[in-house]
């Protein structure tokens, strides 16, 4: 008996899952008719498309007085995918970037420090090429992470006492706090 119940039960599975399957070839094979082509005494309106929204924030422009001399320390990182999350960085004190009135920066990066050159135009920040240290700083380290994104960054801004850096025209957005007056 319990065989027979068995054997109705599976073939009642096989039969829904058969059904199913037939329902959602049909639905993946039916096509909408192509629209139908305009004759030639036929008035066609335009279509007007919808205007796209600019993803570039406009920025005050960001004076080199106003962020040069100072120790800033990545405090996170917020993706233009998930704007909604903030990556926050453990021990921003380790994740530096100062920048200097001579247009040099220096950098730590965790276990790794280095420096190079800057350009700063209104808020077009430039990040040149950094002669750094290559130490393995270890599987928490972010030091990876930060030292992809320097060389990308396209634009600064101050924002509520913060430096943020646009690496990038996607939206990512790297915060620094101000971590004090930074020695050259």
């Amino acid at each position: 008996m319990k065989l027979k119940v068995a054997s109705i039960g599976l073939v009642l599975l096989l039969t829904m899952g058969g059904l199913a399957l037939f329902s959602f070839s049909l639905g993946c094979t039916e096509q909408e008719e192509a629209p139908a082509e305009p004759g030639e005494n036929a008035i066609v309106e335009p279509t007007i498309a919808e205007p796209v929204a600019n993803t570039t924030p406009e920025f005050e422009p960001v004076s080199a007085e106003n962020i040069t001399g100072i120790e800033w320390q990545w405090t996170s990182f917020q993706s233009f995918e998930t704007p909604e999350y903030q990556i926050m960085v453990p021990d921003p004190e380790n994740y530096t970037l100062a920048l200097f009135p001579d247009g040099t920066y220096r950098i730590k990066a965790d276990c790794n420090n280095g420096s190079g050159n800057y350009t700063l135009e209104e808020n077009n920040l430039t990040l040149g090429p950094a002669a750094i240290t290559l130490m393995a700083c270890g599987p928490e380290s972010m030091d990876g992470e930060y030292l992809s994104l320097l060389p990308r960054v396209e634009t600064a801004a101050l924002e509520d006492g913060q430096l943020v850096l646009y690496p990038g025209t996607e939206g990512d957005k790297m915060f620094f706090t101000n971590g004090g007056e930074a020695e050259q």
